[in-house]
Parts: structure tokens; sequence; C-alpha cells
């Protein structure tokens, strides 16, 4: 399977004010990557989410791949594809030497559904293509990962109905499956600045929670932030009612 992108997570908000408030009192800060009213990006430490008032729901999004390509493997391999390119003008095209979109277009987008419905949007525009093949044949120096300072790591943990199902379905996507006693997670074979980690949790309904590793040993921080205690959990709710959980590091496996 070629590579699916740069991966990142966009939260759907009511409340994007109040949202971006409430993250940057959690240590979260602009990274400058807006547009006001529709969409602010923050990050804690190297992690980012992008808070958007637009889309029907969360997103997991990747950014940079070759589209059309990736697009016909999947496909190839059964997977379903909906909304090819619905909205050329906001992706464009790689052009030839006539001004003519190439045949197998490197730049646009599509979507894939989980078998939980949870949303991969995948888009690229023509500036995303070059840095990401640099990024991905680990010809840039990958920066060290700088947690936030109360939070710690950030993963994406989804809720799904079956855990075999569903790691079948991402690993028709190229990653690898990794478990330990406290949970399972998918990732890319390999690692580098492309490289990214989500987890999957079993659960009665769809649904996806914010999980932070490493920051459980701030737990004065925590309080004052909101977060009550839940076994080894410290949790909270943002003001989209969005589940965020902080957990002793060592929860995680080594990736």
């Amino acid at each position: 399977m070629i590579p699916l992108g740069f991966c990142s997570i966009c939260l759907r908000t009511d409340r994007l004010g109040e949202s971006v408030a409430f993250y940057r009192r959690l240590g979260f800060e602009p990274t400058g990557d807006d547009a006001p009213g529709l969409r602010m990006s923050l990050a804690n430490g190297s992690d980012v989410l992008t808070f958007m008032t637009f889309p029907k729901g969360n997103v997991i999004n990747f950014r940079g791949a070759h589209i059309h390509e990736l697009m016909t493997r999947l496909r190839a391999l059964g997977v379903r594809v909906t909304g090819y390119n619905e909205h050329p003008d906001e992706q464009p095209l790689m052009l030839d030497a006539a001004g003519k979109p190439q045949p197998d277009n490197e730049c646009g987008h599509f979507t894939v559904h989980d078998p939980d419905g949870h949303e991969l949007f995948f888009n690229t525009h023509p500036h995303e293509r070059q840095p990401f093949e640099t990024a991905f044949a680990g010809k840039s120096r990958d920066p060290a990962r700088v947690e936030g300072p109360v939070l710690g790591r950030f993963i994406y943990c989804l809720d799904v109905h079956d855990l075999a199902t569903s790691a079948a379905f991402y690993g028709t996507l190229g990653l690898q499956t990794l478990r330990n006693d406290h949970g399972t997670w998918i990732a890319p074979r390999g690692h580098g600045a492309a490289h990214f980690v989500l987890q999957l949790r079993e659960a009665a309904g769809a649904g996806a929670v914010l999980r932070f590793y490493g920051g459980a040993t701030y737990g004065d921080a925590l309080r004052e932030r909101g977060f009550r205690k839940h076994g080894a959990a410290w949790c909270t709710d943002d003001p989209d009612g969005h589940r965020l959980e902080v957990l002793p590091a060592s929860l995680l496996p080594e990736f």
C-alpha cells in the first residue's frame, strides 16, 4: 500500500470560540492556520487539533498522498470510496504543459468510512506533495516529539463495535496492529515524520475519545482545569462534549 499522508484530527464544533478558549487553558496554542469563524488549529507540543464548524462530524484527515493512485489501489482492495473531487476548486489539480489536468492526478480529495462510520478524508494540494514525499522517504530530519507540559502525548481513540473487524479494515489500508495489556493501536509500518498512531477501543456505540498519555502525574494542574480522577485516568469533557482522558505514559506500547 502506498503511504496515506500526514495524519491530523479535525473536531466538529458548534462553539468555536468556547472550544478554542477551553483548549488554550489546557496549554494548546494557535498555529496560525485558521479561517475566522470556520476553522482554527491549536498545537499541544508536537500535536495539533483542528476545530471546524462545517463538517458533519469529526474527521481523520490525511494530506500529501498521491490521491488518484491511492484511490485506485483502495478501490481494487474492495474499499468503498466516495466524494472523489466533489470540490475541485478547493484542491487545485496538477496540470500538464497545456494547462489540462493530468490523467492520474496527484491532487484532489476523496472520503472513506471505516466499519463504524468514522470518516477518513484524504485531500492533497499541489504544494503538499513534495514535503510529504520528502518526509516519507526519510530525507528530512524527523523533529523530536515535544509533548504538552500537562497533557502528554495525544492519541485519538476510536470506539468500534468489533476490534477484529476494525483492525482488519485498517490493515487493508496498510496499517499494522499493535497490542499490549492496555489496548489496541494501529500505525503505519515504519517511522519518521509521516508516522502516526490511532487507538481502537471496543464499545457499544460509535464515538471517539481524546486520550493523552504522560500527563497523569500532573494531578493538581489537571484538577484545576476541571478534570476528575477515574481509576488511572483523569477525565473531562470539552464544550462540544468530546471526552478527554489523561493516562500514564506506561500504558503506551513501544512504537
